[in-house]
């Protein structure tokens, strides 16, 4: 077992030495809004440079380039008149906020109040006015900034986010944040985050669940670093009774497939360094040339909802047994190892 740039488990699903699945810290941060744009190029920035990042904070939010805001989530304990509050929820259905209403009281003078948590990413804030343009394009995504703008007109500010669901029992939302007996799905109130690497052909299957999920991939557009591939030691045999999938008998000649599908592999490979090196073809059509075979790395934040959607269709039976693997893997650092 590896360890990652925070201290915690990588791991190797497919046990080459090339693929990888790591728990990242999920407090937001202007640090996490940059790490996320510089996927793209496949940088990682361990201390935040003010100068520098604020730069790529202004022009992405400049140049409506949300994505990498998507992966900084807030969950908020806020409070409004029940007017206001359907009025809210109306103007922000689409932004993917979830809610959990605590309460309902009445002032005595025929004014309902709605008070609830609220978690929703820092990209859903800044759409919904919550941090101006003043903070936005002058100072970056300033979190102090966002932290004092919410405690202006949302005095109920809770701490930045709820601690991870391996250190969570259910003593601590029954007495601590929810109220029991009503039945909230905690599960979209928590958020985890995701740094993999997996061939092409694994993440297609993985990128197919999408609800609740923010991802930013390597670009090969930017990247013109070597490739790496997955290539199998062992090549199963087709299905009888499925349409799709595989049975668990194996080539009686899988070493030698192995052997030739490596040197196809690595010609193709040598071929793309030359249209790269040698030829100054650009990096975005030269990677056409390129295997599904190829590894591809992503960083994904979703809630533990949205995991349990992904591990009801990737374990079970039928699920090709690349992508069990790195959704059993996945469950295991989200669970710490607990079912």
């Amino acid at each position: 077992m590896m360890k990652n740039d925070y201290g915690g488990q990588k791991l190797d699903p497919l046990g080459d030495g090339i693929s990888s699945v790591e728990m990242l810290p999920i407090t937001p941060s202007d640090l996490q809004v940059v790490n996320a744009a510089r996927v793209s190029m496949d940088k990682v920035h361990t201390e935040f440079d003010t100068k520098k990042d604020t730069g790529l904070i202004n022009f992405l939010a400049k140049h409506n380039h949300w994505t990498p805001f998507s992966h900084s989530q807030y969950l908020l304990e806020r409070e409004m008149s029940t007017e206001r509050y359907i009025v809210w929820i109306t103007e922000t259905a689409n932004d993917q906020f979830v809610r959990a209403v605590i309460s309902i009281t009445n002032s005595g003078v025929g004014r309902e109040a709605v008070r609830f948590y609220e978690r929703g990413s820092l990209y859903a804030f800044i759409r919904h006015g919550v941090i101006t343009e003043d903070m936005r394009f002058n100072n970056g995504v300033s979190l102090a900034a966002f932290k004092i703008d919410l405690l202006k007109t949302d005095p109920h500010l809770i701490k930045d986010w709820t601690p991870m669901l391996a250190d969570l029992d259910n003593e601590w939302w029954d007495k601590k944040h929810l109220y029991h007996g009503l039945g909230w799905d905690t599960d979209k109130l928590q958020v985890a985050q995701f740094r993999i690497r997996m061939p092409i052909f694994v993440s297609r299957q993985w990128y197919k669940h999408q609800i609740g999920f923010t991802r930013n991939e390597v670009s090969r557009r930017y990247v013109s670093s070597p490739p790496e591939f997955f290539i199998p030691h062992e090549w199963r045999l087709r299905a009888d009774n499925v349409k799709q999938g595989s049975s668990e008998e194996i080539h009686e000649h899988t070493d030698d497939m192995a052997g030739w599908i490596a040197d196809a592999t690595y010609g193709v490979q040598a071929k793309y360094n030359e249209m790269i090196d040698v030829e100054n073809i650009c990096p975005e059509q030269a990677r056409s040339l390129l295997p599904q075979s190829m590894y591809t790395e992503f960083v994904e934040t979703a809630c533990i909802n949205a995991y349990k959607r992904l591990f009801g269709l990737r374990i079970e039976g039928t699920a090709q047994l690349e992508v069990k693997k790195y959704a059993k893997n996945v469950k295991k650092l989200l669970t710490n190892g607990t079912t």
